[in-house]
């Protein structure tokens, strides 16, 4: 019965400690290139088609993506739960107004991905905004 009660105790314990999972290091050069493309804000230019070059930086489950033009950063994080998936956000003032920005990555092995990303503009009086999808593809350095 003592076996049978601390077997239990350790299998209770086991449940109870957190995921410490940790994503695979995408850090790199990237390129992602827009496949699908809503923009309601025509004069902003914003996810034109085409290819962008990106880098990751990532540090443990923490990640800072920059376009490599622009320089804009996007931040977030993987989650223990979904270390293939990131979500990061980014806001910048363009045009008299700002941006901000939401995308999601899944990451398809350690060289591929593709992700969505939801913007939306706004100069305090008029908002517009878009949605794209693109796929990555890391470089080889």
């Amino acid at each position: 019965m003592k076996q049978y009660a601390s077997r239990l105790i350790i299998a209770g314990c086991l449940f109870f400690l957190p995921n410490l999972s940790i994503a695979a290091d995408y850090s790199g050069h990237w390129l992602g290139t827009i496949t699908e493309s809503v923009n309601n804000c025509k004069d902003l230019g914003k996810a034109k088609p085409g290819n962008y070059k990106l880098t990751i930086e990532q540090e443990g489950n923490d990640v800072v993506i920059m376009e490599n033009i622009v320089r804009r950063p996007y931040t977030g994080h993987f989650t223990p739960e979904h270390p293939q998936r990131i979500h990061v956000q980014g806001s910048y003032s363009i045009d008299g107004g700002y941006v901000n920005e939401m995308v999601n990555i899944d990451f398809e092995g350690d060289a591929a991905g593709k992700g969505k990303s939801i913007w939306r503009w706004s100069d305090g009086y008029f908002t517009c905004g878009g949605t794209f999808s693109f796929s990555l593809e890391k470089l080889k350095p």
